[in-house]
């Protein structure tokens, strides 16, 4: 019975070890998911946040939201000089959006944001945003494709 014990303890003790590391591996492999996990709910929030700014913009100001043309009959339009303020308070939401949304991966973040940036294609049109590299690359291609 002695030796049954000896070898019983014995073998615990090469076990315990091999249990622990185990135990400590899964709770690393816990750990890192519910991180990851994290990072993309906050970006997922970032990214709704920043539409939800943008919709916001769009309602205060439905008059812009779906492009502007200056009044040509004036030798200045100031309405033209806000509309000009809010494509790039938009634009500022869209960038935030896409820094969060990794060269957007997710196609419906693309598709939604060209299409909002088809509305001012008129306006892209006669600027040189483009030329003069003014915006993030993936907002200065959404602008290319918006403006074709």
């Amino acid at each position: 019975l002695r030796v049954l014990m000896d070898t019983l303890v014995k073998l615990a003790t090469i076990i315990s070890p091999l249990v622990s590391a185990g135990v400590a591996i899964w709770a690393i492999l816990v750990a890192k998911t519910t991180i990851s996990e994290s990072k993309e709910i906050a970006k997922k929030t970032i990214a709704d946040t920043a539409y939800q700014a943008y919709l916001q913009l769009a309602m205060e100001y439905p008059q812009f939201s779906k492009g502007y043309s200056a009044d040509c009959r004036q030798e200045r339009d100031p309405m033209y000089d806000q509309y000009v303020w809010y494509v790039a308070r938009m634009i500022f939401c869209f960038e935030k959006i896409i820094e969060v949304e990794v060269n957007l991966k997710d196609s419906s973040w693309a598709n939604t944001l060209e299409k909002h940036l088809k509305f001012h294609s008129e306006h892209f049109k006669k600027t040189s945003v483009v030329e003069e590299a003014l915006y993030i690359p993936p907002i200065l291609d959404l602008i290319k494709c918006a403006a074709k």
